[in-house]
């Protein structure tokens, strides 16, 4: 622990130990954030004040350069020894307080915009819009703590929402806030209620007769897509996003790089790229689109009319060539699903699975490898 003195307001204490001091490792005296497939210098320091309350100023660098950076951060050490606290004092000094719309306008101009996919900004502005803004919009952004947190809660559980969609709720109010404690909004991040917790529901999958009958039952233009979700794990945003160039056919090897939601390309949902190994029912189907190919930039799974695929275009052609197979209640994601549970059902290593999944957290993998009512049942037979 370093210790910075204060005329004025005592003893700060500032956790140098994530944070040097300049000069002894400017390495370090910010952090690189990596948001969007761009870099970010942050300023990060913890610190107590004279009080005893525990604080956080943590923001992007005015200027993202490495030396103006760590001259912010040395500035701003400066200003800690000085005032005993950090954020802009001139707000605190006149009074001013804002509403919690402002935060919203805050929010969606910093924080939405550059760490949050764009599937994920429109889930959280459909929470914000029909949520959060009737409840909190014309409140001051102190006013929504804990008490008022709780009693949103409430009222949602009274309405029957389900524990997830409540959580949902609850972690979209806390990023607003979180992002406006950050911008000097508002002094303090307020204590918050326990997210809602859900019961892990059990997954039911489909066979692997049930993913055949779909893809023959849709038109041959359109089973590379069907297949890669089945059988190499994409999730729908990373089969609009995979082109020839990422298909390697003579190793027998694809490299999952991109996500294409709403018409905007990011990363994967993980934020990092894999490659997965072309399994044998799934190079016929690449073999036959390979016929169509344009160019190594264009994409494996187009329409029948050769147009890149829209978010409900590609679920649009799921459901009816699922209706034609017979069969009901299955979405495009399902197959994704199917993939991961037959790995976990044939003995594939869970850290394999997870690899290949491209989840960020193995409890993700480890929530899929679940024993479906077939399998439950055949043990226990193994008990006669």
């Amino acid at each position: 622990m370093r210790q910075l003195d204060s005329a004025r307001h005592g003893r700060v204490m500032v956790h140098a130990k994530r944070l040097p001091c300049p000069g002894k490792d400017p390495a370090m005296t910010v952090r690189k954030e990596m948001r969007g497939g761009k870099p970010h210098l942050v300023i990060d320091i913890l610190y107590k004040t004279a009080d005893g309350r525990r604080k956080r100023y943590r923001r992007d660098a005015q200027v993202q350069t490495r030396a103006a950076a760590n001259a912010e951060h040395a500035r701003l050490l400066r200003e800690l020894g000085e005032r005993g606290d950090l954020g802009p004092p001139a707000a605190e000094a006149a009074g001013t307080r804002y509403r919690f719309t402002d935060g919203v306008a805050h929010f969606r101009r910093i924080h939405a915009t550059t760490r949050l996919k764009a599937s994920t900004q429109r889930g959280y502005d459909r929470v914000i819009d029909a949520e959060l803004i009737p409840r909190f919009g014309s409140c001051f952004l102190d006013e929504v703590g804990r008490s008022a947190a709780a009693e949103m809660d409430a009222e949602l559980a009274a309405d029957n929402l389900k524990p997830a969609t409540r959580a949902n709720i609850q972690v979209v109010l806390r990023s607003v806030l979180r992002t406006c404690v950050e911008g000097g909004l508002l002094a303090e991040m307020p204590q918050m209620p326990r997210l809602p917790r859900s019961g892990q529901s059990v997954v039911q999958t489909l066979h692997p007769d049930e993913v055949e009958s779909i893809l023959q039952a849709a038109p041959e233009s359109q089973r590379a897509a069907f297949a890669l979700a089945a059988y190499a794990g994409l999730r729908a945003g990373e089969v609009r996003g995979l082109r020839w160039s990422d298909v390697d056919l003579k190793r027998g090897v694809l490299t999952v790089r991109r996500s294409v939601v709403h018409g905007v390309e990011g990363p994967p949902k993980s934020g990092n790229g894999r490659v997965v190994p072309i399994a044998v029912p799934l190079r016929p189907y690449l073999e036959a689109a390979s016929k169509a190919r344009m160019s190594p930039w264009s994409e494996v799974s187009r329409t029948r009319y050769g147009k890149p695929w829209s978010d409900g275009g590609l679920t649009q052609a799921f459901e009816r060539a699922r209706d034609k197979a017979k069969l009901s209640g299955w979405t495009f994601h399902d197959l994704r699903h199917f993939f991961i549970t037959e790995l976990c059902r044939r003995g594939a290593p869970t850290m394999v699975v997870k690899q290949l999944a491209g989840h960020a957290e193995l409890s993700t993998t480890q929530r899929y490898a679940h024993m479906v009512s077939s399998d439950l049942g055949a043990a226990i037979a193994l008990l006669s």
